[in-house]
């Protein structure tokens, strides 16, 4: 066996792993290596670089250049839940929002769920949740979401997420670009705050 002392893993020494580390789960880097969660990790090279994509999302490493959690965890309740001019919605109706995301997560494990108007898009006067409850469940559909991907083969991707529905590849880059869409919205408008405040 040999010793990838980066990794603190035993790797079989026919897994490269030096070079498969940059794409590795922080769960499978973390303990021993699992030669066949390598090789299915090697196999799915498609549902790898989705996974990426929502990792970058998430973080400072995509070319939008902002650090989502940075900027989700430095809003205020105030902030969050203030109505700006020339502005349809709070920060807040956005973030909660971006909660119902969840259903990606409900088609994928064979649910469909469907919103109600007002699960959709929450009416300003009756959010109640926390601010930091709203982030933490932004965080936790990720997690969920990049979890349900590493039970799926690259072949699934074709495959309708749902009876008559697109396929689930349509599905995840929806979820991504949906995403990058009003996080972006939610950058604008606390710059926008913050100019108001100087």
């Amino acid at each position: 066996m040999k010793f990838c002392a980066s990794y603190q893993v035993q790797c079989w020494q026919t897994v490269l792993c030096s070079e498969i580390a940059s794409f590795l789960n922080p769960q499978i880097v973390s303990g021993h290596c699992n030669r066949n969660l390598l090789i299915k990790e090697m196999a799915n090279p498609e549902i790898n670089r989705i996974i990426d994509q929502i990792e970058r999302l998430h973080n400072n490493n995509n070319w939008v250049g902002f650090n989502l959690y940075e900027i989700l965890d430095g809003i205020t309740d105030n902030s969050a839940n203030l109505k700006l001019p020339d502005f349809n919605h709070t920060i807040h109706q956005i973030a909660r929002h971006l909660v119902t995301d969840f259903v990606v997560i409900r088609r994928l494990q064979g649910i469909d769920y469907k919103l109600a108007n007002e699960e959709n898009w929450i009416p300003a006067d009756k959010i109640y949740f926390k601010w930091t409850d709203t982030v933490d469940a932004i965080k936790e559909n990720k997690n969920e979401i990049i979890c349900e991907l590493q039970k799926l083969s690259d072949e699934s991707l074709d495959k309708p997420i749902l009876k008559d529905f697109s396929n689930i590849y349509v599905n995840l880059h929806g979820y991504i670009q949906h995403s990058y869409y009003h996080f972006g919205q939610i950058v604008l408008m606390t710059k926008f705050i913050e100019n108001l405040r100087k």
